[in-house]
């Protein structure tokens, strides 16, 4: 297999698919790994496995939309699953993810809290009663970890709702004994500075837009060994600038951008990405940003 040495060998049994196929497994969401995500995945882990004290650490995760976020997020739980307890005959949740509400509030979230762990809530519940409802499932599925995504909604709402729903959270951590991790844009953090309290528990942790160095050029070199392409691509130093460029350096861009290029080069028979297809792309075909 030294003529596909450009690839990594699992992907080796796809090259040789119809053309459809192969088409079809591109265009699979892929996790490439690269520094800043295991960077990220590596406080993921050490946040599951801080013991339970009164005070617990939390971390924020902020970064542009499509900076890989919700990716890092879902490869971490993905390492986590449930698991079944025999003796109680609960399904064990290491990891709960909840996505935060479009705008403040306490009621529509523990609705939400409640469906994600498959539980519905009662019907005309007051606030209380969900709260005690989701604060009781909580401790029998026992997670060591809550995860809140999209948090700058939180500043959609008037500065007392969004105190009411960071007093929430805050509560939530301290009743559970768990870290809390929030994912968001870069306006999440001002929406967590609304309580110093809890401000002051929180470690930041960006994503910024990648720039043309070494990291981005490991990250096109994973993505590139993991599509079925039957010639080795390689790309010069303009041809990476423009991928930067025509991406403005997000991640699900640089992902699309590459995809469209894989799939052309298939259609065409190139079999590779020219420096030259990414010079001529036209970013307004992608609708990419």
């Amino acid at each position: 297999m030294t003529a596909l040495r450009h690839l990594d060998p699992a992907v080796w049994p796809y090259v040789d698919l119809p053309e459809r196929e192969r088409i079809e497994h591109i265009r699979l969401d892929r996790w490439i790994d690269y520094p800043r995500a295991r960077e990220a995945l590596d406080k993921l882990e050490e946040l599951l496995m801080f013991p339970k004290r009164a005070r617990m650490p939390n971390l924020l995760i902020s970064g542009a939309s499509g900076m890989g976020k919700t990716m890092i997020i879902e490869k971490f739980v993905r390492a986590h699953p449930a698991d079944f307890n025999r003796e109680t005959g609960i399904h064990c949740r290491p990891v709960v993810v909840v996505q935060m509400v479009a705008s403040p509030d306490e009621g529509r979230f523990y609705h939400r809290l409640l469906s994600v762990i498959g539980a519905p809530p009662p019907t005309r519940a007051t606030i209380g009663q969900l709260e005690t409802q989701a604060l009781r499932l909580l401790q029998e599925i026992e997670p060591r970890m809550l995860v809140i995504d999209e948090v700058q909604n939180l500043i959609a709402g008037t500065y007392r709702e969004q105190r009411r729903m960071l007093n929430l959270l805050r509560f939530l951590g301290n009743e559970l004994r768990i870290p809390l991790v929030c994912l968001g844009s870069h306006e999440a953090r001002d929406a967590i500075r609304g309580d110093a309290h809890l401000n002051s528990r929180f470690e930041p942790y960006g994503l910024p837009p990648w720039r043309n160095d070494a990291n981005f050029q490991g990250l096109i070199g994973g993505l590139l060994r993991s599509l079925p392409l039957r010639l080795p691509t390689e790309l010069t130093d303009s041809a990476l600038r423009r991928l930067v460029d025509a991406s403005g350096g997000i991640t699900a861009a640089v992902f699309r951008m590459i995809t469209e290029l894989a799939v052309n080069a298939i259609l065409a028979g190139a079999e590779r990405i020219t420096p030259e297809a990414i010079l001529n792309y036209r970013v307004s075909t992608s609708g990419a940003s």
